[in-house]
C-alpha cells in the first residue's frame, strides 16, 4: 500500500512539473483570461492575475456545466454581455495581440458580435470580431467570420472564408503585430481570408472598454445568442503551436484548482 502512495505521488510531481513548463508558455504575455467558470455573482473574474475583471450585464448568466472547457456565459442575444469599463488601460497602445475565444452560436449565419473594445456604433473599427453573414469588401461571401481594428497606422478590415459560421463549438484566435497582416485561426486552422487589408505599422487606438458577446452591427440592443467560453488576451502573437494547443480544449494547467483535478484522477486510479 506504501509502494503504490509513493508511486502515486512520484507521478503527482512528475505531472505538477510538466505542467508547470508547458502553462508557463501559454500563459506569457497573457493580459486577460476569463475562464467563465463562475456559478454565482455578477462578476467575470481575471484568471491572468492583472484584476482585468468584467461585470455581466443584462440577462447575461452563468451555465456551469455546459462550456467548452467547464463553465460558459450564457448570452440571449438581447443585448447582455461581460464588460470591463477598464479595457483601453490595456488595449490602447498594443504593437501586436492574440485573442484567443470559444463561441457556440445558438443560430447561423447572423451578424452578432464576439467581443469589441467600444461601444458599439454600426462599425467594425478598434478592436473587434464577429459573425457577419454576408461580407463588405468581399461582397460574394456569405457566413463568415469578420475582424476590424484601429490602429495609429490606419484601420484595419479583415472578412474570412465562405461559410466558417458554424452552431458547434468553435476556437478562434486572431492576431496581429504591426507592420503584418492580421492572421485568424478557426479550431487550429489558419483561414484563408476572402478579404485581408494591406499591412498597417503603429499600434491600437481608439479602445474604450472591452465587451464581450457583442460586435460593431449589435448597436441596436443585440448581442451574441449562444455560450462563450475561455476568452484570452495576448500582449504577443502566438506561435502556431500554442494555438494548436488552445484549439485541443486541453491545457496541462488552465487555471487555479485544475491542479485539484489531477490529483483526484491520481487518487481514484489508486484507490
Amino acid at each position: 500500500m506504501r509502494i503504490r502512495i509513493l508511486l502515486t505521488l512520484i507521478t503527482l510531481t512528475i505531472v505538477v512539473c510538466f505542467s508547470s513548463i508547458a502553462s508557463a508558455g501559454i500563459d506569457d504575455g497573457l493580459i486577460v483570461y476569463y475562464s467563465f467558470d463562475e456559478s454565482t455573482g455578477d462578476t467575470a473574474s481575471d484568471a491572468s492575475k492583472h484584476n482585468n475583471d468584467a461585470k455581466l450585464t443584462g440577462s447575461a448568466k452563468w451555465e456551469p456545466n455546459d462550456g467548452k472547457i467547464d463553465g460558459a456565459l450564457r448570452l440571449d442575444g438581447t443585448g447582455s454581455s461581460a464588460v470591463d469599463d477598464d479595457g483601453a488601460d490595456y488595449i490602447n497602445g498594443l504593437t501586436e495581440f492574440s485573442v484567443s475565444i470559444w463561441v457556440k452560436s445558438d443560430t447561423a449565419p447572423h451578424d452578432r458580435g464576439i467581443f469589441i473594445a467600444k461601444e458599439p456604433a454600426g462599425g467594425d473599427d478598434t478592436f473587434t470580431l464577429r459573425y457577419d453573414s454576408a461580407g463588405f469588401k468581399a461582397p460574394a461571401a456569405t457566413s463568415l467570420i469578420k475582424a476590424g481594428f484601429t490602429t495609429s497606422g490606419g484601420g484595419i478590415q479583415y472578412e474570412s472564408a465562405d461559410n466558417t459560421q458554424t452552431t458547434e463549438w468553435q476556437h478562434l484566435v486572431v492576431t496581429w503585430s504591426s507592420g503584418d497582416p492580421v492572421a485568424l485561426y478557426i479550431d487550429g486552422v489558419l483561414d484563408e481570408p476572402q478579404y485581408n487589408q494591406d499591412v498597417r505599422t503603429g499600434n491600437i487606438s481608439s479602445a474604450s472598454t472591452f465587451i464581450v458577446g457583442r460586435g460593431g452591427k449589435d448597436n441596436g440592443g443585440t448581442s451574441w445568442t449562444g455560450l462563450i467560453d475561455d476568452v484570452r488576451i495576448y500582449d504577443r502573437v502566438l506561435a502556431e503551436n500554442e494555438i494548436t494547443e488552445l484549439a485541443s480544449g486541453v491545457l496541462a494547467v488552465e487555471a487555479d484548482g485544475k491542479l485539484a483535478t489531477t490529483w483526484a484522477d491520481l487518487k481514484q486510479k489508486r484507490d
